[in-house]
């Protein structure tokens, strides 16, 4: 059999230009950062990280409370277990415990102090759990370890 020629050996080699692909990758990166709504409690936690402040000595102090989220997602209030359903974000029993400790540091009129212990192998929304809850409990002074 004779061999056939390419008819196309003169012509210049396809190219693939992928700026259009980036332009709309682009374009709907914009788009859904316009229309992603965020959950009202988690927009705005209004915190107030610890910083230098006069001290003041006639204020009576109450011990700060440690939250800790293990790995597993499970939550300790000063190393007693308040919450372990990782699906259960509302956590009730910390939020439940948050909101005492809040009552009592008022009755003494001292500002509640929160320390966040939140393992690097867990799980972020845990931490966003653990926020919401300090929310809605009102406390704002809240210190991060590790």
């Amino acid at each position: 059999m004779p061999k056939k020629s390419n008819p196309f050996k003169n012509q210049p080699e396809p190219e693939t230009d992928i700026s259009p692909m980036i332009d709309v990758a682009f374009l709907l990166l914009i788009y859904f950062l316009v229309t992603t709504t965020l959950q009202k409690n988690e927009a705005d936690l209004s915190l107030t990280l610890p910083g230098v402040s006069a001290a003041d000595s006639k204020k009576v102090k109450i011990k700060q409370t440690v939250v800790k989220i293990d790995p597993q997602g499970v939550i300790y209030v000063n190393d007693e277990v308040a919450d372990q359903d990782n699906s259960d974000r509302s956590v009730p029993v910390l939020t439940d415990r948050l909101k005492r400790y809040a009552a009592s540091t008022a009755l003494a009129q001292t500002e509640p102090q929160i320390i966040i212990d939140c393992d690097d192998k867990g799980k972020g929304q845990r931490f966003v759990d653990v926020l919401n809850a300090c929310a809605k409990a009102d406390i704002k002074n809240i210190t991060l370890a590790n």
